[in-house]
């Protein structure tokens, strides 16, 4: 399916004529970009409050500080913009009348990596809003087949019956700001600053779940969080790993600053010397073998 037929398909469901369900409309056929990886960082340069621990496999990470590259907008035949902000090492998502950038990380899995994490940091000013302004921010999951399986999607809104910026979470978009997180499971913004938006994916015996978490970069706390399952998402049977992060609308004035985009799964601890042996120190994210021998006995982590 090529990405003039989405558009198309985006347009029909704006207008009213199909369903507003994004798993319907998702890109699951598009071409699958190519060379869209970027050069990784050691995980020791990333900050608090919610610095990615040592002992993960890092996916994908975008800290906007070169490029915006990984992303796609109006440029690339996709919606919106995606602007680098080369002063603040950051960049600003804006969209269009059908929807907004959207990236692949480094490519779709089909294939059940482990619990994984996905986070981006938005900057976030209530005052700055007008009622009714908002986005959705969404991060897929792919199935077992390779096709789209679910979203799980943040709603942040300017609600204009509370006249507060509320964040709230779910499966679908109707593409329009959600006027109706009062009547939900949701947080009220209050304070301007830099927010992260994670998504933390795991296996709950068996069935996919997915906690949408708000965290306050200045103090690390944890805001909200929603968590979302269905009774068909089975691990391995019909969950693969992720797919894509897409702002499916942006209706802010001026968009929105974002920054630290980062795909990652933490890796289990080795806790006997046998699990460290014929190579298995690799799956704990260590250089040698020595290092993971040197974490069981003294605790000293040295990745």
């Amino acid at each position: 399916m090529k990405i003039t037929f989405v558009k198309l398909i985006g347009m029909l469901a704006i207008a009213g004529l199909i369903g507003v369900s994004c798993e319907s409309i998702t890109d699951s056929d598009v071409e699958e970009q190519a060379d869209n990886q970027i050069e990784t960082l050691d995980t020791g340069e990333l900050l608090m409050p919610n610095a990615i621990p040592a002992n993960s496999e890092i996916f994908w990470y975008q800290d906007f500080s070169e490029n915006a590259d990984g992303w796609l907008d109006s440029d690339d035949e996709w919606y919106g913009t995606i602007t680098h902000n080369s002063a603040e090492e950051t960049a600003t998502v804006e969209g269009d009348e059908l929807s907004a950038p959207f990236s692949r990380f480094d490519g779709y899995r089909d294939v059940w990596p482990g619990d994984y994490f996905a986070e981006i940091e938005v900057y976030l000013d209530p005052d700055a809003w007008s009622l009714g302004e908002g986005f959705d921010y969404t991060v897929a999951s792919s199935g077992s087949d390779g096709g789209h399986q679910r979203d799980f999607i943040f709603h942040l809104t300017k609600d204009t019956s509370t006249e507060t910026l509320l964040v709230g979470g779910s499966n679908n978009t109707n593409f329009a700001p959600r006027e109706d997180l009062e009547n939900l499971n949701s947080y009220a913004v209050t304070e301007a600053g830099w927010y992260t938006l994670q998504h933390n994916f795991y296996n709950d015996n068996g069935q996919l779940a997915v906690d949408l978490n708000l965290y306050k970069n200045s103090t690390g706390d944890l805001l909200f969080t929603e968590t979302r399952t269905n009774a068909a998402d089975l691990i391995p049977d019909e969950v693969g790993g992720n797919r894509y992060s897409w702002f499916t609308v942006i209706a802010v004035e001026g968009g929105i600053e974002v920054d630290n985009h980062s795909l990652y799964r933490v890796l289990e601890e080795p806790e006997t010397i046998e699990n460290c042996q014929d190579g298995a120190f690799e799956a704990y994210g260590f250089r040698n073998q020595g290092q993971c021998i040197r974490y069981v006995n003294t605790g000293k982590d040295s990745r």
